[in-house]
């Protein structure tokens, strides 16, 4: 009798093993259903905070261009400064190079983008000489950059202009990271070159850029961006932002930088 007695007790005032694990299973599902939209916040707060960090970055090279009457070469060897020829060298930037990363300590900005990776740049030769020399080396109002930056039609794949003859990218290489160089100068891997539009990004020789809607990955070996419409896209979640020709060239007659 009192064996009974207790057992009729513990199942009154506690709970069974199947009743636990039915209350585990439903905060599992609670938790899972809050991580998600966590989730995707976080990376919101990182896509937004990289579009602040360019804007300023952009902003930054365009107040360097006023004061110096030129825009900075890259940064070569990840010490956050502008790498540029030794006076009486011909070229504009050191090694002849114009691809790099953001001179971040030059200009006094953010390094790195909202995944902690620097942000990428590239420059038209032109455009990093003074405005003052003999020509045609100066940087004039006849100058013209050789930089492209295209999207592409979402249907088609066919590539759509967004600016042309522009003087300088600034890029992010977005959450998957691709190609992108961390803080410490640790250099991450290019993607495929399947994944045409972003790997155009992360090769430091490219003039033409790519800035489209994002595409997520795939887990297909048979993705491919310059592929026709019937093959779907590859990953996509880089950042860009450029300087246009007319606008620096007028922020330079402003100044009293070019006549």
């Amino acid at each position: 009798m009192i064996v009974n007695h207790t057992m009729r007790a513990l199942k009154s005032d506690g709970f069974t093993l199947v009743e636990l694990a039915v209350v585990v299973a439903v905060i599992a599902l609670m938790l899972g259903s809050l991580l998600v939209p966590l989730t995707s916040q976080v990376e919101q707060r990182n896509v937004s905070q990289t579009e602040r960090t360019l804007d300023l970055a952009r902003e930054a090279l365009l107040g360097y261009a006023l004061i110096n009457g030129r825009l900075p070469c890259p940064d070569t060897n990840d010490d956050g400064l502008e790498n540029a020829a030794p006076i009486g060298d011909p070229e504009s930037c050191a090694g002849d190079q114009y691809a790099g990363n953001l001179p971040w300590a030059t200009l006094g900005v953010s390094q790195a983008d909202g995944w902690a990776d620097r942000l990428k740049y590239r420059v038209t030769k032109e455009f990093a000489r003074a405005t003052s020399g003999p020509a045609p080396t100066a940087l004039a109002l006849t100058s013209t950059g050789d930089l492209t930056v295209v999207s592409r039609n979402p249907q088609t794949k066919v590539e759509v202009p967004l600016a042309n003859a522009v003087p300088a990218v600034i890029i992010s290489f977005g959450k998957n990271r691709s190609g992108a160089t961390t803080e410490n100068g640790s250099v991450i891997a290019p993607p495929p070159s399947s994944r045409a539009d972003e790997n155009a990004n992360a090769t430091a020789t490219t003039t033409k850029f790519f800035f489209r809607g994002p595409s997520p990955p795939t887990g297909s070996a048979t993705c491919n961006d310059s592929a026709g419409p019937t093959v779907s896209f590859c990953e996509f979640d880089d950042q860009v932002t450029w300087i246009s020709t007319n606008i620096l060239l007028n922020r330079l007659v402003a100044a009293g930088k070019l006549p």
